[in-house]
């Protein structure tokens, strides 16, 4: 047991040390953990605390991006993973990007029910589907929220809707029938660049996937932004991002059932 207890300590210690660095950032004192962000990285670099002093430090928003999306990926059960899933919601939110902010935000607190700051979260998940005219979601997660946290202030929002909806009616059920048609824009052997070129693209207000596609006998990563009903809706699309972003880009066929 004692032996149990001195490997866990230093853990702790450090455990600790992150909380007192993220309490430094938000009382203003940055620069300070700025300075010691290297020895941190140098002594623990793929530990989900370093990351998130990282991604809370750096001025650059894609590389931000990246940091809380590696917490997510890799450590999606670190006490970082939460707050990194609020951090790309409230970027998103901020950017006026409010379709990606609510998908991003909406499903947090049934993930992360004892997160902090729950009623800011709730807040921005429902403004943002106000924001973009989905009035039905705005109901639908009031009642499952308004169930889940009856403490928090729902009057706010001036819905009346006190019972949990028995189904939520998703846009894709509004909208049924195929999309078989993608825009791919990159195929990457590297996992790190096809999320970069992911988290790029998502920014201007499109969902991207990534794919694993075989290419002469190469595993690749296909970055691909979905779906359309038709080849001249998705030609459409790539030519808007081609236009914002200089990507080249090619409409596939691709039902949901194909690589």
């Amino acid at each position: 047991m004692k032996l149990n207890i001195l490997i866990m300590l230093p853990m702790i210690i450090y455990s600790q040390n992150v909380d007192m660095y993220l309490s430094l950032i938000h009382e203003g004192q940055s620069e300070g953990v700025k300075e010691i962000l290297p020895e941190l990285i140098s002594k623990y670099p793929n530990d989900p605390g370093v990351v998130y002093l990282q991604a809370m430090l750096t001025t650059n928003g894609m590389k931000s991006l990246e940091l809380y999306s590696k917490i997510i990926e890799k450590f999606p059960k670190s006490d970082f993973a939460g707050p990194a899933s609020v951090k790309i919601g409230e970027y998103f939110y901020a950017q006026g990007l409010y379709s990606q902010a609510g998908m991003q935000l909406r499903l947090i607190p049934r993930k992360y029910p004892r997160i902090e700051n729950m009623q800011s979260i709730i807040d921005m998940v429902i403004s943002s589907f106000f924001a973009i005219g989905e009035s039905d979601s705005v109901k639908y997660y009031i009642g499952i929220y308004r169930g889940m946290f009856p403490n928090l202030d729902f009057e706010k929002f001036g819905i009346d809707s006190p019972s949990i909806p028995s189904k939520k009616i998703s846009t894709s059920e509004k909208n049924k029938g195929p999309r078989p048609y993608v825009i791919q824009i990159g195929a990457f052997g590297s996992i790190q660049n096809a999320n970069r070129l992911k988290l790029q693209v998502t920014q201007i207000g499109y969902e991207v996937e990534i794919v694993p596609v075989q290419t002469n006998g190469r595993g690749l990563n296909a970055v691909r932004v979905v779906r359309f009903r038709s080849k001249s809706s998705a030609e459409r699309v790539g030519s808007t991002i081609k236009k914002k972003l200089g990507l080249d880009f090619r409409v596939l066929y691709r039902p949901v059932d194909s690589n």
